[in-house]
C-alpha cells in the first residue's frame, strides 16, 4: 500500500469568524433558492443558527438565529409540515455527558421553517418525544409511508448515565401525527433495545441487496461494530453483522471502561458497487482510521467477508476518552466515478483539521491509498455539497468547541470550494450529510 499525496485542491472561504460554539454543521437549502446553505448548533451556548449562502462568489454568508436549546447533539433536515420547506428535527436537552445524563434526560423537538428570512425570526417548536441520552437521528422512508420518518438513536441505554453506557440503547422509530401542528408527542415504536450499545455513528441509504432495497435502512457504528439494521421480509425490523470492528481495548488512561467495535463510519461508492468500501474512526471516541473492503457482491451491506484495514493512527487526544478523529463522509470529489472520503480532526494540532483519502481497491483489498490535508482548522463535522451550482462537491466544516468535551482554540465555520474535480452533475444541487 502506497500512501502519497493525490493532488487535490479546495479554496478555503470564511463564513463564521467567530461562531462561539461547534458540534453539528448540515448542508440544506433552507430559502428554496436552489442553493446549499448551511444549518449549525453546539452544546456549549445551545445556539441554532442557519446561514444563506450568497448569490455572489465570495459575498459574505449571513447568520441566521434559529433558536437556542439546552444543548442540542443532532439535527436531520426535511419537510415536517408539508408546506415543500426544510424544517429541522433536533435531539436536545442531553444532560451533561453521556456518562452523567439521568432517566429524563433527552428531548427531541422540530423547527418549523418560517419561510421568511428578513430579519431573526425564530422558528418555532414542537415537540416529537423524551428519550435519553438522543445521540443521532435519521429522517427517511423506512416502512413504506409516503409521509418521511425518524429513527432516534440514543448513545447509553434508557438508565442513562455510568448504568446507561453498559444497556443497550432504545432504537426508535417516531411516525407523524395527523396534527403535526399539535403539541402531543409523536407515535413511537421501539425497534430493538436488546442489541446495539453506545451508537455513535449511523449511515441511511436505500442500500440494494437488503430484504426491501426501495426503503431506507441504517448502517450504525457501535460497540458491536459495523451492523446493517432495517425492515426485514416479514415485516419486523432486522439486524445484520457486518464487522465486529475494534476489539476490546485496555481503557484509555484516566478512565475505567474500554471500548471496542465502531465510533462513526462512511460508505464509499466505487462504479456501480454501492457498498465499494466502509470507513470508520474506530473505536467509540478512537484515534484508529479503518477501512473496510471486500470483493463486489450483490448480497447488501451485510454480505460477503470484509477486510478490515488500518490506514492510520492518530494521537492520542489531551483528555483521555475523547475522540481525536469525529467524522467520516465519503464523496465523489475528483468526478471519476469513485468516492474519496474526508475525516475531521478536531485537534489539538498536529491531529487538527480535514484529511482526505482516495483508495485503489482491488480483488476485495485495498492497493493503494493517497491522502492530503485540505484544512487545518479544528473540524467536528463536516457537510458535503456542491454549495456554488458548478457540479462539483466542495465541503464545509465547523469547529470544535463543546465545554466538559474539547475547546478548540479559534473555532470557525468554514467552507472549502472544489477547484479540482469534473462536473458530476446539474442544478439542483445535492447535500452529502454523512
Amino acid at each position: 500500500m502506497n500512501l502519497g499525496n493525490p493532488g487535490v485542491d479546495f479554496v478555503p472561504q470564511l463564513v463564521d469568524a467567530d461562531p462561539k460554539d461547534g458540534y453539528w454543521i448540515q448542508a440544506v437549502d433552507v430559502d428554496g433558492d436552489g442553493r446549499l446553505d448551511l444549518v449549525t448548533s453546539g452544546l456549549t451556548t445551545g445556539r441554532v443558527s442557519w446561514y444563506r449562502n450568497p448569490s455572489a462568489p465570495n459575498g459574505p454568508w449571513r447568520k441566521h438565529h434559529i433558536a437556542d436549546l439546552d444543548k442540542p447533539v443532532a439535527l436531520d433536515c426535511g419537510d415536517i409540515a408539508g408546506d415543500g420547506r426544510a424544517d429541522i428535527v433536533i435531539c436536545h436537552d442531553y444532560g451533561s455527558c453521556m456518562f452523567d445524563c439521568g432517566e429524563h434526560d433527552g428531548k427531541i423537538s422540530w423547527l418549523r421553517n418560517p419561510g421568511s428570512f428578513t430579519g431573526g425570526e425564530q422558528w418555532e417548536q414542537y415537540p416529537i418525544g423524551d428519550l435519553v441520552a438522543t445521540h443521532r437521528l435519521a429522517l427517511g422512508h423506512f416502512t413504506g409511508s409516503a409521509e418521511s420518518e425518524l429513527v432516534a438513536l440514543p448513545v447509553v441505554g434508557p438508565a442513562g448515565g455510568a448504568q446507561g453506557v453498559d444497556q443497550p440503547v432504545e432504537v426508535s422509530l417516531y411516525q407523524k401525527p395527523a396534527d403535526v401542528l399539535g403539541r402531543e408527542p409523536w407515535p413511537r415504536t421501539v425497534l430493538n433495545d436488546t442489541d446495539f450499545r453506545i451508537v455513535h455513528g449511523v449511515v441511511v441509504d436505500r442500500f440494494t441487496g437488503t430484504p426491501y432495497p426501495g426503503r431506507d435502512s441504517l448502517l450504525l457504528a457501535c460497540e458491536e461494530g459495523i451492523q446493517w439494521f432495517g425492515p426485514g421480509g416479514d415485516g419486523t425490523w432486522h439486524r445484520r453483522p457486518v464487522h465486529p470492528g475494534a476489539p476490546l481495548q485496555p481503557p484509555p488512561a484516566g478512565m475505567q471502561r474500554p471500548f471496542k467495535g465502531s465510533g462513526n463510519l462512511t460508505v464509499g461508492r466505487l462504479g456501480d458497487n454501492q457498498c465499494g468500501y466502509i470507513a470508520a474512526i474506530e473505536p467509540f471516541h478512537g484515534n484508529t482510521l479503518v477501512v473496510y473492503t471486500r470483493r463486489p457482491t450483490s448480497d447488501g451491506p451485510a454480505g460477503g467477508a470484509w477486510q478490515r484495514t488500518v490506514l492510520a493512527v492518530f494521537g492520542d487526544p489531551e483528555t483521555p476518552g475523547h475522540a481525536v478523529g469525529h467524522h467520516i463522509v465519503a464523496a465523489d470529489f475528483d468526478g471519476d466515478g469513485n468516492d474519496e472520503f474526508l475525516v475531521a480532526l478536531r485537534g489539538p494540532a498536529p491531529w487538527q483539521g480535514v484529511l482526505y483519502y482516495k483508495i485503489d481497491v482491488r480483488d476485495g483489498s485495498v492497493a493503494q491509498c493517497t491522502s492530503a490535508t485540505v484544512s487545518t482548522h479544528s473540524a467536528a463535522r463536516i457537510a458535503v455539497g456542491d454549495f456554488t451550482g458548478d457540479g462539483r462537491l466542495d465541503f464545509a466544516t465547523t469547529g470544535y468547541y463543546t465545554a466538559g468535551y474539547y475547546l478548540a482554540k479559534d473555532p470557525r465555520i468554514m467552507l472549502f470550494l472544489n477547484e479540482f474535480g469534473k462536473p458530476l452533475f446539474t442544478s439542483p444541487p445535492r447535500a452529502v450529510n454523512g
